[in-house]
């Protein structure tokens, strides 16, 4: 009876220091950095809505020795330093993945307000660009096999977009 309880042990031991050999330990925070934003165009949404497509280009390095992946990104742009944008982008499947020890790219979509636009473009005419300053939070799963999620991952960067953009977005000539 003693070898059948030392065999359970030792077998209970081997799949203990399997697991902890195997599965990282924690998720080292991704590093994340705003690279620059895009306006590519009019965006129309339902329920009828007419906006500014801007996208937001956050460069993101994974530390970890494993493959992360971005399930969301929710924060704030502030547009030239007054005009608060609501910032909630969903990936799809399992998110986007990012290899290990590399930068990826995360694009995220943001929609402006087609009056805000135009009233962007008559406050800031005398400067070629608008200010903005994108804070925001990234969702995190850790390792396709584990699964293991962590929240928090933040940026609070800022940027500039043209106003030639905006102004050929909306087809209006500077």
């Amino acid at each position: 009876m003693p070898r059948s309880r030392n065999h359970r042990l030792l077998r209970g031991l081997f799949a203990l220091a399997f697991v902890a050999l195997t599965a990282p330990a924690c998720v080292s925070k991704p590093t994340m950095q705003l690279d620059h934003a895009e306006i590519t165009g009019i965006r129309i949404a339902f329920p009828p809505s007419l906006g500014i497509l801007m996208t937001v280009v956050v460069n993101v390095h994974n530390p970890n020795s494993y493959d992360v992946a971005v399930r969301a990104v929710r924060g704030t742009v502030v547009l030239a330093g007054r005009y608060p944008l609501p910032v909630d982008f969903q990936a799809g499947g399992e998110g986007v993945w990012l290899p290990s020890d590399r930068t990826t790219q995360v694009r995220v979509p943001i929609s402006v307000p087609v009056d805000l636009g135009y009233l962007l473009l008559r406050e800031s005419f005398a400067s070629p660009v608008i200010p903005y300053r994108f804070s925001g939070r990234a969702d995190v799963t850790a390792t396709r096999t584990f699964r293991l999620e962590a929240d928090d991952y933040s940026v609070d960067d800022h940027g500039v977009v043209s106003r030639q953009q905006i102004a050929a977005a909306l087809g209006v000539p500077l």
